[in-house]
C-alpha cells in the first residue's frame, strides 16, 4: 500500500467513515475464519460473536470483544497512527498482507528484543504423562516448545504453558474454583531447561516431544501470536478451557483451515487433544522421548546384576560395598546411578544440601577414575497410541439371581484393567461413570452407580523407592439392605492409603487401609462410618489384565458391616475394545449374602 493511500485511509477513519469498497472489504475480512480465529472469536447462542479473551487490553475497539468488524477498523486506524501495532504483531502482519496497512515493526523495541531472545526455528508439542500427586495433572499435560536457532541443545529454547492463576489456593478451593471458572488462565514463557526441571526432575514425569510440521511463515506467526497473547486473560476451566484446549486455539490461529476445537464442547483431556493434533495428516513429524530421572534410575536398577544392585544399595546406605567382583564398566554404572539417585533425593527435599554435596562429590570423584558408563536404552510407550478416553459398554449378568442388562457410560479415563499402553501402569482414574441396569423380571431400569471421581494409584515400592499407594472414591451408590432386602441410594466417600509391591514385572500385591462413609435417607440412622482394610493383586499380562481384592468393612452400623471379595479380568480384542468379566461377593452379618456376576463388552472412543 502506498503512503498516499495509507494517509487517505487514516483521514477517512479519522472523520468516522471509510470508502464503500474499503468498508466492504473490511466487512468481508472481519467475518473470515482467519480473522475470527486470530482473535479467538466464537459464535454465541444469539448468532453474534464473543472473544474468548475477556480483558479489554486485548482489544482496540471499545466493543472489540463482541464486534469483529469494529475491532478490525479500530486496529487499522490505531496501527497506522502509532505504536499500537507493536503489541499485536500477528494482527499487524495479517492486515498488511491484505493491503490494509503498510510499514513494518522495526521500531518496536520490546518486540524486536523478544524475537532476538527467542530466535524461533520450529514449534514442538510437548506431552507429559500423568502426575498422580496433583488432581489437576491426573490426565497428563500439554504445552509448547519454541525451538531455538541457537547452536547446541534445545535446553536454550523456550517453553510456553497455559495455566490457571490460582495464587496460593490448594486442595478443595483449588478444585472447586478450577471446575467452575474461578480463575483466569494466562500464557507463560520460560526457558526450556526449567520445563525439564519441573516435569522431568521434580515431578518425575516423562516428556514426549512432537515436532510440528509448520513452515517458516507459520512458525513466525505462532511466535507473533504468542507474543500478543502474553497479557491475555481467559476464564480457566479444568474440564474445557485448559492447557490442552488452548493449544488447539493457538494452532487454529496460525493455520485457520484446521478444525481442531470443533469436537470439544464439554471437556478437553490432554491425551485426546494430543491425538486430535496427531491425526491431522502431516502435521506431526519427528517424535522424541525424554524419560524422567525416576524412569532412568529404575531402568538402570532393572538392568543391574545382583552384585551391582548390592553395591548400589551399600553405596546409598553408607555401607562398605564389596565391589571386587565388578568390572570397571559395572562400577561406573553403579556410581552413575547413585549420583542420579542423590539428585533425585535432593530435589525431592529428602536430602539436605550438605549431605547431597558430600555424597555426590564423593561419587563423582570415584566415578571420574572409571570409563564412561553405558546408558540403558529406554523405550517409552507413545501416549498418542494409547486407547481412547471415553467408554460405552454393554453387559449382561445376575445380581442375587436377578438377571439384568447393563449399559456403562464413562467420559474419562482409564482403569487398572484397561490396556495401559502409553498410560501409567497401576494407575486408574474414572470420572462421571454411570451404570444403568435393566432387571428383566422386574421390568425396571435403575441407575446402579454414579461415580463422580475414582482414583487408584498402585505404584510399586522396592528397596530404593517407597511410593505411597492410594485410592479415593466419590460416588452415588445403589445400596442393598441385607435386613429388609430393599435397595436405595446413598452418597459414598472413601480414601485409602497403603503400599504396593512388585513380585515381578507382571504381578503386583497391594495393601490399603480405607476410611469410608455413606450418607442417605435410605440408610439406617442415615449414615455410617467404616475402617476398611483391603488386600489385593494386579497382573498385567499384555492382552490380559487381572485384578482381585478382599476387604472387610468394620462399620459403625451393623447394616454396613460386611466382607467383600472382588475379581475382574479384561481381554483386549483391540486397542479400544475389551471383553471384561466381573465377579463380586458380599458377605454380611444377616445371612443374606450378595453375589454379582457379569460380562461386559467395552468400546473406547
Amino acid at each position: 500500500m502506498s503512503k498516499f493511500r495509507q494517509y487517505i485511509l487514516i483521514f477517512a477513519l479519522l472523520i468516522g467513515g471509510i470508502g464503500s469498497a474499503q468498508a466492504g472489504n473490511i466487512s468481508a475480512l472481519a467475518q473470515s475464519e482467519a480473522w475470527l480465529k486470530l482473535l479467538h472469536y466464537h459464535k454465541t447462542i444469539s448468532g453474534g460473536y464473543e472473544g474468548l479473551v475477556h480483558n479489554a487490553a486485548f482489544y482496540v475497539a471499545p466493543d472489540g470483544r463482541d464486534n469483529p468488524e469494529a475491532e478490525m477498523a479500530a486496529e487499522i486506524k490505531a496501527f497506522a497512527e502509532g505504536e499500537a501495532k507493536c503489541a499485536f504483531p500477528a494482527r499487524f502482519k495479517w492486515l498488511k498482507k491484505h493491503d490494509l496497512l503498510a510499514g513494518d515493526l522495526a521500531d518496536c523495541d520490546e518486540y524486536q528484543a523478544f524475537m532476538k531472545d527467542i530466535r524461533p526455528n520450529g514449534i514442538t508439542l510437548l506431552f507429559t504423562n500423568a502426575y498422580m500427586g496433583n488432581p489437576a495433572s491426573l490426565f497428563g499435560h500439554t504445552l509448547i516448545r519454541i525451538d531455538t536457532a541457537r547452536k547446541g541443545t534445545q535446553m536454550l529454547a523456550h517453553g510456553s504453558n497455559f495455566g490457571a492463576n490460582s495464587g496460593t489456593d490448594q486442595g478443595i478451593p483449588f478444585i472447586v474454583k478450577g471446575l467452575f471458572g474461578g480463575y483466569d488462565g494466562k500464557y507463560s514463557l520460560s526457558p526450556y531447561w526449567t520445563v525439564i526441571n519441573t516435569y522431568n526432575n521434580i515431578e518425575n514425569r516423562d516428556i514426549w516431544e512432537y515436532k510440528l510440521n509448520l513452515n517458516e511463515t507459520e512458525q513466525q506467526k505462532f511466535v507473533d501470536h504468542l507474543y500478543e497473547m502474553k497479557d491475555a486473560e481467559i476464564q480457566y476451566f479444568f474440564l474445557i478451557k485448559n492447557c490442552s484446549y488452548m493449544i488447539l486455539e493457538l494452532l487454529e490461529a496460525v493455520r485457520p483451515e484446521l478444525e481442531l476445537t470443533d469436537d470439544y464442547h464439554w471437556w478437553a483431556i490432554p491425551l485426546d487433544t494430543l491425538k486430535t493434533i496427531k491425526n491431522v495428516p502431516d502435521l506431526v513429524g519427528e517424535v522424541n522421548y525424554r524419560p524422567a530421572r525416576y524412569t532412568k534410575i529404575m531402568a538402570q536398577l532393572k538392568a543391574m546384576s545382583p552384585d551391582q544392585y548390592a553395591a548400589f544399595l551399600a553405596e546409598i546406605k553408607d555401607e562398605k560395598a564389596d565391589d571386587n567382583t565388578l568390572s570397571d564398566d559395572e562400577k561406573a554404572v553403579v556410581l552413575e546411578t547413585a549420583y542420579q539417585y542423590y539428585q533425585y533425593k535432593y530435589i525431592a527435599k529428602d536430602m539436605a544440601l550438605a549431605e547431597y554435596r558430600k555424597k555426590s562429590f564423593a561419587v563423582l570423584r570415584a566415578r571420574s577414575r572409571l570409563p564412561e558408563a553405558k546408558e540403558v536404552e529406554i523405550k517409552g510407550e507413545d501416549p498418542s497410541l494409547a486407547h481412547d478416553s471415553a467408554l460405552i459398554a454393554v453387559g449382561y449378568g445376575a445380581d442375587r439371581k436377578r438377571r439384568f442388562e447393563e449399559i456403562i457410560l464413562r467420559p474419562a479415563y482409564t482403569t487398572l484393567i484397561d490396556d495401559n499402553f502409553g498410560m501409567i501402569r497401576g494407575a486408574g482414574v474414572k470420572v462421571m461413570e454411570s451404570r444403568w441396569r435393566y432387571y428383566n423380571r422386574q421390568h425396571r431400569l435403575v441407575l446402579q452407580d454414579l461415580t463422580g471421581l475414582e482414583i487408584r494409584s498402585l505404584l510399586p515400592a522396592n528397596r530404593v523407592f517407597q511410593p505411597i499407594s492410594y485410592a479415593t472414591d466419590l460416588s452415588l451408590k445403589r445400596e442393598y439392605n441385607p435386613q429388609t432386602l430393599d435397595e436405595g441410594y446413598a452418597a459414598y466417600m472413601a480414601f485409602a492409603v497403603g503400599q504396593t509391591w512388585a513380585v515381578s514385572d507382571y504381578f503386583r500385591l497391594y495393601g490399603l487401609m480405607r476410611g469410608a462413609a455413606e450418607y442417605g435417607g435410605f440408610l439406617p440412622h442415615n449414615q455410617w462410618l467404616a475402617a476398611v482394610p483391603e488386600v489385593g493383586f494386579f497382573s498385567d499380562l499384555g492382552r490380559v489384565r487381572l485384578h482381585a481384592s478382599a476387604a472387610h468393612q468394620f462399620a459403625t452400623q451393623i447394616f454396613a458391616d460386611r466382607t467383600q471379595y472382588k475379581a475382574e479380568a479384561s481381554l483386549s480384542l483391540s486397542k479400544n475394545v475389551n471383553l471384561v468379566a466381573e465377579y463380586d461377593v458380599e458377605r454380611n452379618r444377616h445371612g443374606h449374602n450378595r453375589t454379582v456376576l457379569q460380562t461386559t463388552l467395552q468400546f473406547m472412543f
